[in-house]
């Protein structure tokens, strides 16, 4: 398997539970050289209610700086920062694009869908639904808890 060979751990953040989506994490050795160090990991949305993915790579690094106001920097990209991430993401792509799914860029995670909105009560989210919302999250309430 693909993870084994590359010592990729894989984290499914599901859980088992009823959700309109299934998480993935996956993890990659730490790079460390001299005081440099980095992790690296990508994490996979896959809508149930949709043949639709998102795909993230990440890193994180600890920030040395004495006037810092966080102790780590990090970021994130659908584009990889790594060889590693890279090999996966085509994978992940080809496996999913062979089975009619789309995947989706940050843009079109975070597209605001027209005329649908939060209930005035639900404020974590702000008031407008995004497609991530929409198609990854249980908005109806329709999953148990």
């Amino acid at each position: 398997m693909f993870a084994e060979e590359n010592d990729i751990e894989i984290i499914d953040m599901s859980g088992g539970e009823i959700w309109p989506s299934s998480k993935l994490i996956f993890g990659y050795e730490k790079y460390t050289k001299g005081e440099f160090e980095v992790i690296y990991s990508s994490t996979l949305l896959i809508s149930k209610l949709a043949p639709l993915i998102y795909l993230q790579h990440e890193f994180e690094v600890e920030n040395k700086d004495t006037n810092s106001m966080s102790s780590t920097l990090d970021g994130y990209d659908t584009q990889p920062y790594t060889r590693k991430q890279q090999a996966l993401d085509e994978l992940i792509k080809n496996i999913f694009t062979q089975k009619g799914y789309t995947i989706l860029s940050y843009g079109e995670l975070n597209e605001v869908i027209p005329d649908l909105s939060f209930k005035p009560q639900v404020t974590i989210f702000g008031p407008q639904v995004t497609v991530e919302y929409a198609l990854f999250f249980d908005l109806l309430d329709f999953c148990p808890e």
